[in-house]
């Protein structure tokens, strides 16, 4: 995942629905005033078991199906226009925590409590092979950019890479000391970052296994870690308040910043790297200059917390959702919040676009049909 690509996907804790939202109508709503929002509507996506948390949920090729993953021990696919179920991949024997698509959109990858990753054909249904080695559970798994290789996270403390046709482990890396919330390629393929809770970032070399760089000055665990789309850069989010951007070739910290509540949930750059998107626990997101840390512009609206925070992909919408059952909508460039996704029970955790921009997703921790 690259630049805006970090939060270009839902994760969600506890929940059973997701919503597919259009968004393509708001434009016309861009000159009225932000008291005078466009409440968009919205389709289920029903089928996961309801009392269980959706725990991922995202996008698939160009946008016209949505991957889940589950606490019930399934992932699903679905279509993104109808909301029919199109396939359920079995075989886990605990939640599935995670799950994402191949680069050509054939397979999936789901990571799961039970220690294992799977790879699934999307248009069978069938699993391909299972990806054993970690010694707990498997937080994260993707593949490379080429696809021919799966890169998984563990609480075990290391991240595995294995060979997507034979299911072989061929890579470990180590050194951290706690559990790794995140493991994810460099957009070239070549390196692999870790965020960890051990309050660290790692860089590694995938050929030699080797960490070259470790991101260090956090006070607190860091939640996630990610590239800018061109390598060059790193970013951070944290639970001491802070996210904070570093040069990836030498680990020096060229930029922190600084938010107020209880951690940043998350942080992304803007698809061109020149931003850095964070959302925070006193329910608003914020936009600073990559570089100097500067602040730059605030998006309010959530009375509770804010829970992540996306940018589309040509950057000038900013996607935010919070604990108060709802998902907002802003114009980057001004703040102004344009439209509103709102949601029935309890809360929603996670947002994201389409590629093309003109859908959202979002997972929530309801557990009624709507």
């Amino acid at each position: 995942a690259a630049g805006g690509a970090a939060m270009a996907e839902g994760r969600a804790k506890p929940g059973g629905l997701l919503h597919a939202g259009s968004i393509a109508d708001t434009a016309s709503s861009a000159a009225e005033p932000t008291d005078r929002l466009t409440v968009c509507p919205s389709l289920v996506l029903a089928g996961h078991n309801q009392k269980k948390a959706v725990c991922k949920a995202v996008f698939v090729g160009n946008g016209d199906k949505v991957l889940t993953a589950s606490h019930d021990g399934t992932a699903k696919l679905f279509d993104a226009q109808s909301g029919a179920c199109c396939q359920t991949f079995e075989g886990h024997a605990g939640p599935v925590l995670w799950v994402a698509a191949s680069p050509d959109g054939a397979r999936a990858v789901t990571g799961s409590a039970d220690r294992t990753a799977r790879i699934f054909d999307l248009a069978t249904g069938r699993c391909e092979g299972t990806l054993e080695g970690h010694g707990g559970q498997v937080t994260m798994a993707t593949f490379s950019p080429d696809g021919s290789k799966v890169l998984t996270a563990g609480t075990d403390r290391y991240a595995r890479l294995f060979n997507a046709k034979s299911g072989e482990c061929e890579r470990k890396f180590k050194g951290h000391t706690q559990s790794l919330y995140s493991a994810m390629f460099s957009p070239d393929g070549r390196k692999v970052l870790t965020a960890s809770h051990d309050k660290t970032a790692k860089l590694f070399d995938v050929e030699s296994e080797e960490a070259e760089q470790t991101f260090e000055g956090h006070k607190a665990h860091v939640y996630v870690a990610s590239f800018a789309s061109d390598g060059r850069l790193v970013i951070t989010a944290s639970a001491d308040m802070t996210a904070r951007v570093w040069n990836a070739s030498n680990a020096h910290n060229i930029a922190v910043f600084e938010d107020e509540g209880d951690g940043v949930y998350t942080a992304c750059f803007s698809p061109d790297g020149s931003k850095v998107l964070t959302a925070n626990n006193d329910g608003k997101a914020r936009a600073f200059d990559a570089q100097t840390g500067a602040l730059e512009r605030t998006f309010e609206g959530h009375l509770l917390a804010a829970h992540s925070a996306a940018y589309s992909p040509d950057g000038s919408r900013v996607l935010t959702v919070g604990d108060d059952r709802s998902a907002r909508l802003y114009d980057a460039n001004t703040g102004e919040c344009r439209a509103s996704f709102e949601f029935h029970g309890d809360h929603a955790y996670s947002a994201c676009f389409s590629p093309d921009g003109c859908l959202v997703l979002t997972a929530s921790s309801v557990g009624i049909i709507q």
